[in-house]
């Protein structure tokens, strides 16, 4: 692909002259220790360092050029290409570097302080239960076709995730469920990237300075089904505030909780040391579940799995036994005989 053609929908400060348009790249990296002959290497700044002082590193490893929202450091010998967002950039090259594979995927993203390390197991338990082939992407581990890979990140950088879902794709996987740290958010981790169905799970004085006004979502393309509500947005029934499209437009919301007026709403909750049973009701639907979870705290988690999986258009025989397959979710504090446990979310 030509440099050219990865740039597409980057914003550059400067036009690419005609001998750098059609430069093949054959890679794209923002950590220089990873560059090859060929790459298109990504400098900016970082939380404990800037990314220009590694820029000569890349150059002398192969790299064809640099790309940055920073002018090129003193004594700097290459090709240097100025963006308007660095991060930005990376997302947009990624897209175009790896074909879009989001667009290609049916993805869910989990937003909030609390809840969404346990809410995206469910989620994903729920997917496999309905036989889809998954990529998990969470602060304990990330998990691609039943491969447990080790986190770097709750939400890696977006070459990462792009990387990812390529292979989800080239593997004949179908649906992705990411945790998004507000911390993603503001750093554009996810610019641009196309998710289905968006989960909010809480809000506290934590994240109150980096959870952006907007949930990204969109319908994809080129799925094999597309499903029974084209785009939603889940948000805990205290929360009544609509989510915003990049647009400006706003996505379909269910409020899911036990207060009476939730759209997906839980009753007759009971808990034990063997785990959760309620009722859910939706529409003119009642269910009963039952989970190896315990406290009420997963019970809201439940209910943001189940309005995923109702996004999706999956039966609430398929949604029941994938909430009974998640026994327990790797990194969270487990029952005692002692007192209930707590989740970590």
């Amino acid at each position: 692909m030509t440099l050219e053609q990865i740039l597409r929908g980057v914003q550059l400060r400067r036009e690419l002259s005609g001998d750098l348009r059609g430069i093949e790249i054959r890679g794209l990296e923002y950590d220089s220790r990873r560059v090859e002959a060929g790459f298109l290497f990504f400098a900016f700044p970082g939380l404990r360092a800037d990314g220009r002082q590694f820029a000569q590193s890349a150059m002398d490893r192969g790299a064809v050029a640099v790309a940055s929202e920073l002018p090129a450091p003193a004594g700097f010998e290459g090709t240097w290409i100025e963006v308007e967002h660095g991060r930005r950039a990376l997302a947009s090259a990624s897209s175009n570097f790896y074909g879009e594979p989001d667009r290609r995927l049916s993805l869910t993203g989990v937003t909030g302080t609390n809840g969404k390390t346990t809410s995206a197991f469910l989620i994903d338990s729920i997917l496999r239960a309905a036989g889809k082939t998954t990529l998990l992407v969470g602060t304990i581990e990330y998990r691609l076709a039943g491969e447990v890979r080790t986190a770097v990140n709750t939400t890696p950088e977006s070459l990462d995730l792009y990387r990812m879902f390529h292979e989800l794709v080239e593997r004949g996987g179908t649906h992705a469920t990411m945790e998004v740290s507000s911390h993603a958010l503001a750093l554009d981790r996810v610019y641009g990237i196309t998710f289905h169905t968006a989960v909010f799970t809480n809000l506290t004085r934590d994240h109150l300075d980096s959870t952006p006004a907007w949930i990204p979502i969109s319908p994809p393309r080129n799925c094999c089904s597309l499903p029974r509500h084209p785009c939603s947005a889940l948000g805990r029934d205290q929360y009544r505030r609509p989510a915003w499209r990049r647009d400006g437009t706003t996505a379909q919301v269910v409020r899911y909780g036990f207060q009476p007026g939730a759209d997906l709403r839980a009753s007759g909750l009971e808990m034990s040391f063997e785990g959760l049973r309620f009722t859910v009701e939706y529409r003119d639907q009642k269910v009963e579940l039952r989970s190896p979870l315990v406290g009420k705290i997963n019970a809201y988690n439940i209910l943001a799995a189940c309005g995923t999986a109702l996004s999706y258009g999956f039966d609430w025989q398929t949604i029941a036994r994938g909430i009974a397959d998640c026994r327990q979710v790797p990194g969270q504090v487990r029952a005692s005989r002692s007192r209930p446990a707590v989740s970590r979310g």
